[in-house]
């Protein structure tokens, strides 16, 4: 037996895979780990590195929070953004990761426009650091 994997965002899918070994997805309390007939279930996705496997080649996706859904066989992602290894730029990534690490080291007021801000920040770096992760793992 084998699972089926489909990767979808709001502009497109971004995965659509049969004959999976095992999917790594990471899930928000933490790395799950998913093979053929998988008790169904139904979990909230964290930013991460999706790792799946075919036959002899693992592949990695980043994932940015999302869902997932595990039945019959089917793995089904609704991520926020999901970008394969392959298409990741790592040069453009260094200056976001660069960009977001120099926002978070001036001075944030205590207001919830700057708790915001704050946040928006921190969320840019995670991206930037998990996306850059799931790109050296090509």
């Amino acid at each position: 037996m084998s699972l089926k994997l489909e990767i979808v965002t709001p502009q497109k899918k971004i995965i659509e895979e049969e004959a999976i070994d095992f999917v790594t997805l990471p899930g928000i309390e933490g790395e799950l780990g998913i093979l053929s007939e998988h008790v169904p279930l139904m979990t909230t996705l964290d930013t991460g590195v999706l790792i799946y496997q075919k036959g002899a080649q693992r592949h990695a996706t980043a994932i940015h929070w999302g869902y997932a859904q595990i039945e019959n066989n089917r793995v089904t992602i609704l991520a926020e953004m999901a970008e394969n290894a392959e298409d990741i730029d790592l040069t453009r990534l260094e200056i976001a990761e660069k960009k977001a690490k120099e926002a978070l080291s001036g001075q944030f007021g205590e207001d919830d426009t700057e708790i915001q801000r704050h946040r928006k920040y921190e969320a840019k770096l995670s991206r930037a650091l998990v996306r850059q992760a799931a790109a050296r793992m090509k």
